[in-house]
């Protein structure tokens, strides 16, 4: 079959290595070589692995490689040995055809001296020259053509934000000679290079305040609460619009097809499953963009330096903030991260608490919860409140592992801090996109199939006998308006009666005693069972419950949302089967709590024992029922929520 017309046909292809410390700008590079979305990041250890991307540039095809951040060609860590065996020097690895050094040229002293040790290996060599605004800025400008005269190799200068001077690089990387470049002497350090005398930098002037014994961890402070309660104030006019769509949405669908089966399947099931996810897209967009501004602009590796001494205190390092950072937005990167650490057992208690960091996962509980039961002024503190439990107990946790299990042995913060520079509105913007796009990649497989599992449990079996009851009941209800709020209400109830007598219903009485001393009701029993194998299934799960069985219904409020559903459920005796109290025990548990196959799966692969995974559900399992019960059973005994 001939090419299509306009289509590129790569008639050669070469590999080519993006290799530099960290911070350099490769990822950047990588985006905008080939097109593709990666996670760019400012602070070292948040690339583990090698990225390999693909672009075709006139006949040739580039497979281009991103290598984690390497100080010299001596590892020192698991991810600057990934890069190093990538380089071809791991068993059966494929050497690159030619290396592509991307130099930071802020720092550009320490960045010559890892081009000489790549210029000794004897293979094609190319210069990338990357944050020529960033060392001006810093008072450091680069004469670029004084530069390259004195490397004698081929040198672009790119800018990782605009993508200018990448197709340049772009050509070079087609057309360099795949020959070893000439031997060298130490790198030149040309006075364009060399930071004037006597000035202090922008970052400079910035640490002096940002890492400051006192204002240092205050800043660091103001800048969690600001983040958490962004997440409400200014996520809440999306929420708005995308729960109006999702009504609209429902009203199309019940106004196109009958009443019976289908239309629960597809209102009540679909609609409502998944639209209770797709609600918080914002929150998580919101909250991610956050992190990766703050990420980029270089304050994170400043949050690692004022964390380290704390975190000695409980047996793990500085540099286990980066991992269990990452952890915030999901726990398997930071799992992976834990490479970065040198000592083995710092690595290990690292990676069995990261998974107490409250992913993105958890925060649709949390949002849901909290916007039910509690103002929105005090929403923003509880939710920093329920990230600090994960924190505070991983804390306590590493440090009883560090005494027991993973006693012995202790590392040193060896951290180069970035210069700080201005986030870019484009990354921030990719990042974001990378994850909200994983979710809703979730959202309409995984969550979609648990959704339809769990509708057709709440809806059959369907029996006779209620149907009857309830029929019998309407025909009594006289006609007028009055008629119709009776019907609608008799409407609930039968919904709720069939849901009673669910296939569901008996499953989640039948584990509810378990949970029952946390106060927690079968319906929520049961969405806390359906979040076991990942815990984006349980707001869903609850959506379609509540959505099966609404307890008030009325002509003129037929779209009760799942905030309003919660503040409406009924027991038996009359009470609310939830309560502030029973909210704050549900949100404990979610956030300490070992909900995710795929997390468990990442700490197999890491450790290669399944000791490790098993040892990490038993604990946070065990950990999280103990918590949720003490809440509720203490908060009880003081009259709290009642």
């Amino acid at each position: 079959m001939s090419p299509a017309a306009g289509q590129k046909v790569a008639t050669a292809s070469r590999r080519v290595a993006l290799v530099g410390r960290a911070n350099a700008g490769k990822t950047s590079l990588l985006m905008h070589l080939t097109g593709s979305l990666q996670r760019p990041s400012n602070f070292p250890g948040t690339s583990v692995e090698c990225i390999t991307s693909e672009t075709v540039h006139g006949a040739t095809r580039l497979c281009i490689l991103d290598l984690p951040g390497i100080a010299s060609l001596r590892a020192i860590s698991r991810d600057e040995q990934v890069a190093i065996d990538c380089l071809g020097f791991g068993e059966g690895q494929q050497h690159p055809d030619l290396l592509c050094a991307v130099l930071d040229a802020s720092k550009l002293p320490v960045e010559l001296r890892l081009l000489q040790q790549l210029r000794s290996l004897g293979r094609p060599l190319v210069v990338a020259l990357t944050k020529l605004d960033v060392a001006a800025a810093e008072g450091m400008p680069v004469d670029v053509e004084q530069l390259q005269r004195a490397l004698g190799l081929p040198l672009i200068a790119v800018n990782g934000a605009d993508g200018s001077g990448v197709a340049d690089l772009k050509q070079l990387l087609t057309e360099a000679a795949l020959t070893p470049p000439a031997p060298a002497a130490a790198p030149v350090l040309t006075s364009a290079a060399r930071k004037p005398r006597g000035s202090r930098s922008r970052t400079d002037r910035l640490d002096a305040l940002l890492l400051h014994p006192l204002l240092g961890p205050l800043v660091l402070a103001g800048v969690l609460v600001l983040m958490f309660q962004l997440v409400f104030t200014v996520a809440e006019p999306f929420i708005g619009w995308v729960e109006t769509a999702q009504g609209w949405v429902e009203d199309g669908v019940a106004a196109v097809v009958p009443e019976g089966m289908l239309r629960s399947f597809l209102v009540d099931g679909m609609v409502n499953g998944v639209g209770s996810v797709l609600v918080f897209v914002p929150q998580i967009a919101l909250l991610i963009a956050f992190v990766s501004a703050v990420e980029m602009s270089g304050y994170m590796a400043r949050a690692v330096f004022l964390l380290d001494r704390l975190l000695r205190k409980f047996g793990l390092s500085g540099k286990s903030f980066v991992p269990l950072t990452s952890s915030f937005a999901c726990a398997i990167p930071g799992i992976l991260g834990a490479r970065i650490l040198e000592n083995e057992r710092d690595r290990l208690a690292t990676i069995l608490v990261a998974p107490l960091m409250s992913c993105s996962a958890r925060l649709p509980v949390y949002v849901v919860m909290l916007a039910a039961f509690f103002p929105a002024a005090q929403a923003g503190l509880l939710l920093l409140v329920l990230y600090l439990l994960g924190i505070v107990v991983a804390a306590v946790v590493a440090k009883l592992l560090r005494k027991t299990v993973l006693k012995g042995g202790t590392s040193m913060l060896a951290m180069e801090l970035p210069v700080y520079q201005r986030p870019r509105l484009r990354l921030i913007a990719a990042h974001t996109w990378v994850a909200v796009r994983s979710f809703l990649r979730t959202a309409g497989t995984v969550i979609l199939v648990a959704t339809v599992v769990v509708w057709a449990l709440g809806y059959f079996p369907r029996p006779a006998a209620i149907a009857a009851s309830f029929d019998a009941q309407r025909a009594a209800v006289v006609a007028g308006p009055e008629g119709d709020e009776q019907r609608a209400a008799l409407d609930a109830q039968q919904a709720a009666a069939y849901l009673e007598q669910s296939w569901l219903a008996d499953i989640g009485r039948a584990v509810q005693p378990v949970f029952a001393p946390a106060g927690f009701d079968w319906k929520i029993t049961v969405g806390v069972l359906a979040a076991f194998p990942a815990r984006e299934l349980v707001i869903p799960t609850l959506g379609t419950l509540y959505s099966l069985g609404e307890v008030e219904a009325s002509a003129d409020e037929a779209d009760v949302r799942l905030r309003d559903a919660l503040r409406q459920q009924k027991r038996p005796d009359g009470h609310p089967s939830l309560n502030s109290l029973i909210a704050l025990a549900v949100m404990a548990f979610f956030a300490l709590c070992s909900q995710c196959v795929g997390t468990l799966a990442a700490i197999r692969r890491e450790t290669h024992s399944w000791k490790w995974p098993l040892f990490t559900f038993g604990y946070m399992t065990t950990l999280a029922w103990v918590v949720a019960v003490g809440i509720y059973q203490v908060g009880s005994w003081m009259g709290f929520g009642l």
